[in-house]
């Protein structure tokens, strides 16, 4: 006999990725840049960082988790469910106490092609991770373990390091941390990530130059509203 249903105990097995072949051409692209153009939006908060250095470059759809703080159970299942290009995003909520990602779990990712982990709790087994060469971004690290009683969901729109995630988004990280694209929004992002990447190459030949290419001169802070004393 099934056990009833718990309330917010729901796991979504099919949705809609991005285009794979728009998300092959965020690979290797900034996540500073992609920032940029969204308005310094869509950027998950500064506390999510790679858990090991240096990582690999992270892009991929997301998989999304809505865990029970610091329960993996629902992570582990999104393992199984996982197809190769996927970024499995656990919200646990900032809890610091126990870990929603290990070694063990990094291993059977990698195993199953995921692109990486994303999540606003915290990871341990950094070695292991780092043995896979699984891209990991966390909160941080502790050696404590997880619970593993549910309850949660899977693909989902969840909340996850402050920044709203739906189930086939885009997914990007380095080092300098993650950003989300909407997957409906996907190809203005990229081009609008483009012009800005040609905007920043003119300024750094004008820079090679010897110009100044930011508003730095009296005339123009004045114009700014400063004041100059001389």
């Amino acid at each position: 006999m099934a056990a009833p249903l718990k309330p917010g105990f729901k796991i979504i097995k099919s949705y809609e990725r991005a285009d794979p072949a728009t998300v092959e051409k965020f690979k290797g692209l900034a996540s500073a840049n992609i920032s940029d153009v969204q308005g310094r939006q869509n950027t998950f908060h500064a506390r999510i960082k790679p858990i090991y250095q240096p990582m690999r470059h992270l892009c991929g759809t997301a998989l999304t988790v809505k865990a029970r703080p610091g329960d993996n159970l629902l992570a582990t299942k999104a393992i199984h469910m996982a197809q190769p290009g996927d970024v499995i995003v656990i919200s646990s909520e900032y809890e610091e106490s126990l870990t929603v990602w290990g070694g063990v779990m990094a291993t059977m990712a990698a195993a199953k092609g995921v692109a990486g982990i994303v999540t606003d709790g915290v990871a341990r087994d950094i070695a292991e991770c780092r043995a896979v060469d699984l891209p990991v971004y966390a909160i941080g690290v502790t050696p404590v373990g997880p619970s593993k009683n549910g309850v949660g969901q899977i693909n989902t729109t969840i909340s996850c390091g402050g920044v709203i995630v739906h189930p086939g988004d885009i997914i990007v990280g380095d080092e300098d941390g993650v950003v989300v694209v909407y997957k409906d929004e996907a190809e203005a992002v990229l081009d609008r990530t483009y012009g800005r990447m040609e905007v920043e190459r003119q300024w750094m030949e004008q820079i090679a130059a010897g110009a100044t290419i930011l508003p730095v001169t009296d005339d123009e802070l004045r114009a700014l509203g400063a004041e100059i004393v001389e």
